[in-house]
């Protein structure tokens, strides 16, 4: 089957890097993501977390399929992620006790930046993780 290019068929464009609007600021948020093998450790590891104040939530789902390679072989194990919110100050300690505190020799640890935040959102996350 072939697919004609029509040249005269006009691409909106999409950007990304629009203003924010009221009530949302570009302070900017982690977003920070890891995976377990099991449910009870996410959440000793999120509690542990909340207690040191490190991050204003965590959100645990699962179970997933996680398909990888590891030392030359190809897994497929179910596994929990677990996604938390904090601040960048806090990014270096978080990694840190996640790398101490997980099961995994190398676990997966993501952050992203969440740069349009509600100023409510922000101020909340800000506040619990101080």
């Amino acid at each position: 089957m072939a697919i004609a290019s029509d040249d005269s068929v006009e691409t909106p464009s999409v950007t990304f890097d629009s203003p924010p609007q009221d009530g949302v600021t570009m302070n900017t948020l982690l977003l920070v993501s890891t995976t377990f093998s099991r449910k009870e450790d996410a959440e000793r590891i999120a509690q542990l977390l909340l207690d040191r104040k490190l991050i204003a939530c965590a959100h645990i789902s699962g179970p997933i399929t996680s398909v990888y390679r590891w030392q030359g072989k190809v897994n497929t194990t179910p596994e929990f992620t677990m996604s938390v919110k904090t601040t960048p100050q806090r990014w270096q300690t978080l990694q840190d006790i996640l790398v101490q505190e997980h099961s995994y020799e190398l676990p997966e640890i993501v952050g992203q930046e969440i740069q349009y935040v509600s100023n409510a959102y922000y101020d909340w996350v800000c506040g619990e993780v101080q």
